[in-house]
């Protein structure tokens, strides 16, 4: 399992310059029988290894022997040291022989074999064999050993009474000086071949506190903004990222000394500050891009992330705006069950009211007003028959929705006012070669070239919110192309004269940057989705963000409006068609013939 973690550790860039790692002597023990290929994942690496004696004759006979015995089993094994568990196990099988031996001229039983065990006491390969309370005595000689290539080098020694000592005699002297720490790692070969020892992670101090670079200089002031003082440690540091970051520090759960420094460069730049570890991090409003990863860690994303098309906007008030509340189709079904109920109340009433005889042209317009009156005014004109009644009530019920549908409609479109795109499609952008702004600082205008193909020649600079405005006014640009968070931003302030496109490319998201394999970034990634998840960053976002006037809040609001379709009042116009048709096949029964005294009638 070691062995498999040192080897995947080591391709991912684990055991490199800055890192130190340390190995207990259950596995520094076994050194001695892992295979050479295998050592070399651990170079750099600090073990614990027990002490035993290899110079004398005793140890020399036994490795000699287990060589001779391990070559010819094992044979693809480059590595035939037995190593210290061998030499525990050849000691064990001595301490239970010899305690066969003491008792091979006596009675023997289990308990006086476990007497002779324990009563044993002898040098053996692994150390010292002396047992008390029916334990075996630990007093070991610990030596430090640094895995150098595809072996190991003894560094120094250690005892639980003496320390650490460069000397294996000093470590047997009672009173001796065992305090050489520093001498003893001295000589360590660290990971990378690092010349020096390794810092790993020292956590920020009140002395020391961490490095925070801030951008200085941003094209959105709502993400970040710096107030400058006279003097540097009084500068004010506000904006949607400085809030967020403060209420990620509250919940981190420990103590995190930081101090803001203000940069004005490029966010490129930014993130070559953090590579060579002038800083310890960065908060602001960072894209979490491909080619940044290599060089530092992000936090998971606290904003979303794309690229949108930002245009001036032409408003849609038209003289056929009355129009608009319906679609055409409703408008067309309208019209047809209006005719179809005018033939209706026709076919009814030119028989027994005497408002419908005389040519045909009259009675058609009769039979038309009859209908359409009651689109606007109560009804008031006399019905002969009943089933008139019934039709006109069904229409009635009709008339009366579609008039309140189309008033509420046409009330909001004419209140709110709708804006439509100068510009939609891109293509048409660069077959035209017109010019387009995108913020210089990021890299939106090197994906816009690389990516989108767009001439740097058309592409515009703006270095600020307010320099949009003054690009579109003058006909500098014609087109702006942003990161979703600052799209947002804009438009919230500046609804009434431009519109967004929908991001046709998605990025990384919004994140926090810290130094590669710091420790803190996981902390504050999780912090960051403690706020999402219990809805703080939501509120963060509304305040910092999206805190748009009531006017642009109304238009954001209905910029989807669209026009009532027939979907939703198919079934009043079933009911109405279905009402008519039935009370016209009625009256078509012969007991529904009237008799000519119920022709008569006076004109109300």
């Amino acid at each position: 399992m070691v062995i498999h973690l040192f080897r995947e550790a080591s391709n991912i860039g684990l055991v490199d310059k800055e890192s130190v790692w340390i190995i207990p002597e259950s596995i520094t023990n076994l050194i001695d029988s892992i295979n050479k290929s295998s050592i070399s994942y651990m170079e750099g690496a600090i073990g614990i290894k027990n002490y035993y004696s290899e110079g004398n004759n005793k140890y020399q006979d036994f490795e000699a022997q287990f060589q001779r015995t391990f070559w010819p089993r094992s044979p693809e094994e480059d590595n035939r040291k037995p190593g210290f568990f061998a030499l525990q196990a050849y000691d064990s099988i001595n301490i239970v022989t010899q305690a066969l031996d003491r008792m091979s001229n006596g009675k023997s039983s289990t308990n006086t074999l476990l007497r002779e065990i324990q009563s044993s006491k002898f040098s053996g390969l692994s150390g010292h064999i002396e047992f008390e309370d029916g334990k075996l005595l630990q007093n070991p000689i610990l030596r430090v050993v640094n895995v150098v290539g595809k072996s190991y080098k003894e560094l120094c020694f250690w005892t639980q009474q003496h320390g650490f000592s460069t000397s294996f005699h000093a470590t047997r002297q009672d009173g001796g000086n065992g305090n050489h720490v520093s001498e003893c790692f001295n000589a360590v070969l660290w990971p990378g071949n690092l010349q020096r020892t390794p810092k790993g992670w020292k956590m920020p101090t009140k002395q020391k506190p961490m490095k925070i670079a801030v951008p200085g200089r941003t094209t959105f002031s709502r993400f970040v903004k710096v107030d400058y003082a006279k003097n540097q440690n009084l500068d004010n540091y506000d904006g949607f990222c400085i809030k967020i970051f403060e209420q990620v520090h509250k919940i981190l759960g420990y103590d995190l000394p930081y101090k803001f420094h203000a940069i004005n460069c490029t966010y490129p730049d930014l993130v070559q500050l953090v590579y060579n570890k002038s800083y310890d991090a960065v908060i602001g409003d960072i894209t979490i891009l491909e080619e940044r990863l290599p060089y530092v860690d992000f936090t998971v994303p606290y904003a979303e992330s794309g690229l949108s098309m930002l245009v001036p906007a032409k408003s849609e008030e038209s003289a056929w705006m009355f129009t608009k509340p319906f679609t055409w189709q409703l408008w067309t079904v309208t019209g047809a069950i209006l005719i179809y109920t005018m033939l209706v109340v026709w076919l009814l009433e030119k028989e027994p009211n005497p408002e419908f005889h005389g040519n045909w042209k009259s009675q058609i317009s009769t039979a038309l007003w009859f209908t359409v009156s009651s689109l606007f005014f109560a009804h008031r004109e006399k019905m002969y028959r009943k089933l008139t009644r019934v039709v006109m009530v069904s229409w009635l019920f009709l008339v009366l929705i579609l008039n309140s549908s189309y008033t509420a409609s046409l009330s909001s479109m004419l209140t709110v006012k709708q804006l439509q795109p100068n510009v939609t499609d891109i293509e048409w952008l660069k077959k035209n070669n017109m010019k387009i702004g995108c913020d210089g600082d990021s890299f939106v205008r090197n994906y816009l070239e690389d990516v989108e193909k767009f001439k740097p020649e058309n592409i515009i600079n703006i270095t600020s919110e307010d320099r949009y405005i003054d690009a579109f006014a003058n006909g500098s640009i014609v087109a702006a192309f942003l990161e979703l968070p600052y799209e947002k931003v804009f438009i919230s302030e500046y609804c009434d004269g431009y519109t967004a496109s929908i991001p046709r490319t998605r990025f990384g998201g919004l994140g926090f940057m810290f130094q590669k394999g710091s420790p803190v970034t996981r902390d504050v990634s999780r912090a960051i989705l403690h706020l999402s998840e219990n809805g703080e960053l939501k509120k963060l976002e509304e305040e910092w963000l999206f805190s748009a006037s009531q006017k642009c809040s109304n238009n954001m609001t209905s910029n989807g409006m669209e026009s009532l379709s027939l979907r939703s009042l198919w079934i009043l116009f079933v009911i109405s068609g279905a009402t008519s048709t039935i009370c016209m096949l009625l009256s078509a029964m012969p007991w529904q013939k009237l008799s000519p005294k119920s022709r008569i009638g006076t004109r109300t």
